[in-house]
């Protein structure tokens, strides 16, 4: 197998799955609007936590 084969298949595998990786941000902000009526609170929660992802301080920070 030579290089240009072996990145071929890297980019293959990265496309394939960047849907699934996109969809686990988004799902965030599409469950923070099913809550907005029923739970505002989980709601806000949902929010500050897609805030904390994209500023790189994941689901779990300690500092929060």
């Amino acid at each position: 197998m030579d290089i240009a084969s072996i990145l071929i298949i890297c980019a293959v595998v990265v496309l394939c799955a960047l849907p699934f990786i996109i969809g686990a941000f988004r799902g965030l902000d599409r469950r923070a609007d099913d809550f907005e009526g029923s739970d505002p609170e989980i709601s806000q929660a949902l929010r500050d936590a897609r805030k904390n992802i994209d500023r790189g301080k994941g689901y779990y920070d300690p500092r929060l």
